[in-house]
Order: C-alpha cells, then sequence, then structure tokens
C-alpha cells in the first residue's frame, strides 16, 4: 500500500522493499487507531539505503482522514522538512483504507521534532564544548540520530558532535541524547533531574541519575548527557557476574523508594488498576485464546491490591533503563517518575526480566534465577509490609508487559504474550518459578 501511496520528493525513484509494523496503539475510549511501521527503502540511483519511519492512522467517523488529509495539504505555509530528512511528502492518504499517512519527521502534533532535526537546538555546542578538556575548541560537524519514536508523545535522539583544538589538531566527540516532547513534561523532568543530581554530587544518594545539560522550553527538547557504564539488560544477556549486578540494583531501587524526592504528582491504586485493565482488555482483543485467563488475573488484582502510604517511584523501571558503572548504579528515563505504590517498581522490573523483554537469548530458567536473585536482596532493604501485595503487583505488571509486546508489535508477539500471561498466572499462585 505505502509503494502504491507514497510520493516521492523533487522525482527522485525510491524503492519500498519491506514494511514492518513496529507500534500499535489504540483505546477504546478513542475514535483512532495509530499503527507505526518501518520502511526498508532503497535509492535506485545511488544504491542507499535506509530505513524510514511512517504512521498511519485510522479513524472511526467516516470521511476523518480524508479530512485531514485536506486540511494538512491545504496549510499555509506548508510543513517545512528538513532536506536530510525529506524522501517522501510529509502527509498521505490511501483512500482504500480511509487512511492518513504522516512521514517521520512530519508530525502534526509534534512541530518542534523537525525543528530539532533541522539543527534548531544551536544553544548546545557551547555546553558539550564547555565540558572539554581547557583549548581552543571548534565545533566541526553534527549528527542527529534518531533512537525511538512514539507518534503525537515523543522521540529520542542520539547528537553526536566532531571538535577539534585549533591549538594541537586533537579531535574529540562528545554525545548526548536529546527527548522532544509534546508538552512541558520535559521541564518537570530536568528540574527532578537536577535536583537529585545535586543531591547525589552531595553524597548523599546509593544511586546516580543520567545528568541533565540543558532544556530549551521554546522546543520542548530536554539534553542529557550519555549515561556511563553498561545496561543491565547488556549484563544480562552477556553473562559475566550478573548476580552481583542484580543485588547492586536492587539496593538502588530500594533506596530510591525510601528517598526524600521532590515530587507533587500521585498515581493512586485506581490509576494502577486502569493501567492494568487498559492493557487487559488490548491482550483479551488481540488473543482471545487468553481471554479467560487475562479476566481471572484481572479479577485477583482488583480483589488483592489495597492502597498504602506512597512513596516515590520511577513507574517505567526495565533492565534497559538501568546502567553499571564500577560500584555506581544509573537510572535513565525519570520521565515518569510519582509518588505511589513502592512495590510496583521491583515488580515492573521483575516483570521485564521474567517475560524476557529485550531478552530473548537469556533462557527462560536463568530469567527466573536473575529475577529471584533481585527480589531477595530488594526486600531484605525495605519495611517487610511491602511484601505481602507483591506478587499481585507482579501479576498486573506481566499483563502491561503482555500489552506492551503486542503494542511494539514484537517478532513472535502471540507467542511471547503467551508466555506473559503464563508467568502471571505462575505468580498469581504465589511463586516465581
Amino acid at each position: 500500500m505505502f509503494r502504491r501511496h507514497l510520493k516521492a520528493v523533487s522525482g527522485k525513484a525510491y524503492r519500498i522493499e519491506e514494511c514492518i509494523p513496529f507500534r500499535f496503539r489504540c483505546r477504546q475510549s478513542t475514535s483512532r487507531c495509530v499503527l507505526q511501521y518501518t520502511l526498508r527503502v532503497a535509492d535506485s540511483s545511488s544504491g542507499r539505503r535506509w530505513d524510514q519511519w511512517v504512521t498511519g492512522l485510522l479513524y472511526a467517523a467516516a470521511g476523518e482522514a480524508e479530512r485531514l488529509w485536506r486540511e494538512l495539504r491545504a496549510a499555509d505555509p506548508p510543513p517545512e522538512i528538513p532536506e536530510q530528512w525529506l524522501a517522501f511528502e510529509p502527509v498521505g492518504f490511501i483512500p482504500d483504507l480511509q487512511m492518513l499517512v504522516q512521514v517521520f519527521p512530519y508530525d502534526r502534533k509534534l512541530g518542534n521534532l523537525r525543528l530539532v532535526l533541522g539543527g534548531a537546538l544551536r544553544q548546545l555546542e557551547p555546553l558539550l564544548l564547555a565540558g572539554l578538556e581547557p583549548g581552543r575548541w571548534r565545533a566541526e560537524q553534527w549528527t542527529i540520530e534518531p533512537m525511538r519514536y512514539r507518534t503525537e508523545l515523543g522521540a529520542a535522539l542520539r547528537y553526536t558532535l566532531r571538535a577539534r583544538d585549533r591549538l594541537t589538531g586533537k579531535d574529540e566527540t562528545r554525545r548526548c541524547y536529546l527527548k522532544v516532547y509534546r508538552n512541558e513534561r520535559g521541564a518537570q523532568t530536568f528540574h527532578l533531574l537536577r535536583a537529585l543530581t545535586d543531591k547525589a554530587g552531595a553524597g548523599e544518594s546509593p544511586y546516580r541519575v543520567v545528568r541533565p545539560i540543558v532544556y530549551v522550553p521554546e522546543l520542548r527538547t530536554l539534553a542529557l548527557e550519555e549515561a556511563q557504564g553498561t545496561a543491565l539488560q547488556q549484563m544480562l544477556l552477556h553473562g559475566g557476574d550478573w548476580r552481583a549486578a542484580l543485588r547492586a540494583v536492587a539496593r538502588a531501587v530500594a533506596a530510591f523508594n525510601q528517598a526524600d524526592v521532590p515530587l507533587t504528582e500521585h498515581h493512586c491504586l485506581a490509576d494502577q488498576l486502569a493501567d492494568v485493565n487498559r492493557a487487559a482488555s488490548l491482550v483479551r482483543w488481540a488473543c482471545p485464546e487468553l481471554r479467560a485467563q487475562v479476566k481471572a488475573l484481572t479479577a485477583a488484582i482488583e480483589a488483592g491490591l489495597t492502597d498504602v502510604p506512597p512513596a516515590p517511584i520511577h513507574r517505567d523501571l526495565k533492565t534497559d533503563h538501568i546502567f553499571l558503572s564500577g560500584d555506581q548504579v544509573i537510572f535513565i528515563d525519570l520521565d515518569s517518575v510519582v509518588f505511589g505504590d513502592p512495590v510496583r517498581d521491583p515488580a515492573h522490573l521483575v516483570a521485564h526480566i521474567t517475560a524476557r523483554v529485550g531478552l530473548d537469548a537469556l533462557p527462560a530458567d536463568e530469567a527466573r534465577r536473575a529475577a529471584k536473585v533481585f527480589v531477595d536482596e530488594y526486600f531484605a532493604h525495605v519495611p517487610p509490609a511491602w511484601r505481602p501485595q507483591f506478587e499481585l503487583h507482579c501479576v498486573g505488571a506481566l499483563i502491561e508487559v503482555a500489552g506492551g509486546i503486542f503494542k511494539r508489535q514484537e517478532p513472535r508477539w502471540p507467542e511471547k504474550v503467551a508466555a506473559a500471561v503464563a508467568a502471571a498466572h505462575r505468580t498469581a499462585a504465589g511463586t516465581l518459578r
């Protein structure tokens, strides 16, 4: 469908070799679905190949997609896309599917994204150069590489700056990450990270967070230093002493959940149950054969969980959001930090390890052993009263993980979703076997 309906710009002849779905978003409370795809594109004249993200939007209301397409096409001025990112017309329409198509980096609700990709973040260069050793440094070249993109919500980009000292001729490369937001969440994250960084610098914290560089409000973009060390995910995949690493992570998570963190936002039990029920609804729809199991599990969660005194929680804790550098544990991606039930954090991480999210090469029995090492160490460093509801939190987290596997359209997702639900069923019986 994209071969027929995407229009190349400037008379170019591009060939779409492959189309891979990579994210699906649909809520019953809304009237549309968001489908993200990766296209493998080849330039016949140069032989260059690249991955191109496109988004398809389907609307329940008849004619809505076409109406929006015509409205966007008539926009004055038309969207300006940086030349190096412009391969196809930014907006398209597929009549047979009644689908509105957006070609990355165009995003009608994330207009700041194409500005950042076009080099609008000029204030970043002097800040990165200031971190180099003394000299007369000059920026030679910068590149931006998209790492993650969620249509209409945000994007993560890797920014690389190559600099040269005019006195010595020495070359250096500095790298950081940019998070582009739809709203002002980035400003909140910047202030939180700065407060946590200051506290860590004063020697008050057994963990670290990735250091913020600058927040640019007019672009709603947050620049972050590159996390030092190795992701927990890589340590689990490539062997080594992951037991010591998991124990260190457990102590750091326990400390974070008991820390004095400057927060105002709360995520209560009702919010948590809403998250679980959304994921459960998606899993039941995607995998009808699992409906009875998922329904029984969600009923057990709703009946068993109770409100507890809130504490700081990361709320998106998984193996690629935790880095280890020497004896330091570093947390990244703290956009979701709130006050909530503290046991949600260890449950979330255990669910990702048990379901082997991003850990396909890790044997299932080893994943379960890794989860147990983490759990034993975590609960040795928190109040005993936190332990009784842990299994139910794990059940809910595994259902959310199952929903996430489907939304990301992971390879072999039906098998992985079923495995996550089976793990939730075992956990509901009070075991991590």
